[in-house]
């Protein structure tokens, strides 16, 4: 029975030395690294917050793209001026781990709203998305209105709240 204890506090620490170890891995990962014209990258961060996943997302000044899968790989990209609204999650145990979940809802036919969970620095990778967002409506010369839902267009989902 003693050896039983001792086998979970000693799995116990573990847990917890991975964890605060992936704290500060989160904390200082470099994911606004501008090397090849991007202006962000991170992957969807699992297990105790590391990294261990086949779901990547990137951003240029024109584009967001999300890559999923290992074998059979499916790739998305959301030009920026399509954005309408961004909003930011965080649970208490991603805010341990410094993680968060960015909601984006766009006027894109195959990803109208999704999620990018779990990313480091989700504050200011929501603040840069929004900047971006932005800028490339100016210099396309896009204003809200040209997002204004007809009547008989609306499918009647409501997504307002998200969970992770």
């Amino acid at each position: 029975m003693e050896v039983l204890i001792i086998i979970l506090i000693v799995i116990a620490v573990l847990l917890i030395a991975l964890m605060v170890l992936s704290c500060i891995m989160n904390r200082s990962r470099p994911s606004f690294d501008h090397k090849g014209g991007l202006l962000w990258k991170d992957r969807k961060h699992t297990f105790l917050g590391l990294p261990w996943s086949f779901e990547k997302y990137s951003l240029d000044e024109e584009r967001l793209f999300i890559e999923k899968g290992l074998l059979t790989t499916r790739s998305n990209e959301v030009r920026l001026y399509r954005i309408l609204d961004l909003s930011l999650k965080q649970t208490l145990g991603q805010k341990i781990l410094g993680l968060g979940t960015v909601k984006v809802d766009s006027s894109d036919k195959n990803m109208k709203m999704f999620l990018i969970p779990n990313i480091c620095h989700p504050v200011k990778v929501k603040e840069l998305l929004s900047k971006t967002v932005e800028a490339e409506r100016q210099k396309k010369r896009i204003s809200g209105r040209e997002f204004i839902v007809e009547d008989g267009d609306d499918d009647g989902v409501d997504v307002d709240e998200f969970d992770i």
